[in-house]
């Protein structure tokens, strides 16, 4: 999910009433809208579109797993005198 910032007006004196009684209460104003957002998208937004938002970001998360480039690890047994095996010592010295 991507984030997005929203900005807007308030009074500045009733911002700073409710950010020192949430900080009594141990909670910021950021936190308490961030929950009113999802209770304003609850709400508002019809659950079907919530259902496709929800399978789309899944579908997302899923594809972007697959597109990640997968390693693969070749062991080699550089005793055996194998490429490479001249850049390691080889304990007889």
């Amino acid at each position: 999910m991507k984030e997005t910032t929203i900005q807007f007006r308030a009074d500045q004196d009733k911002v700073n009433a409710i950010r020192i009684c949430l900080a009594d209460k141990n909670a910021s104003i950021e936190s308490e809208l961030g929950d009113y957002i999802d209770v304003l998208y609850r709400k508002y937004v019809p659950q079907a579109v919530r259902d496709f938002i929800e399978k789309s970001e899944i579908a997302s998360q899923t594809e972007n797993e697959s597109k990640r480039p997968r390693t693969k690890r070749v062991k080699r047994d550089l005793s055996e005198g194998g490429p490479g095996a001249d850049n390691y010592p080889s304990g007889d010295n």
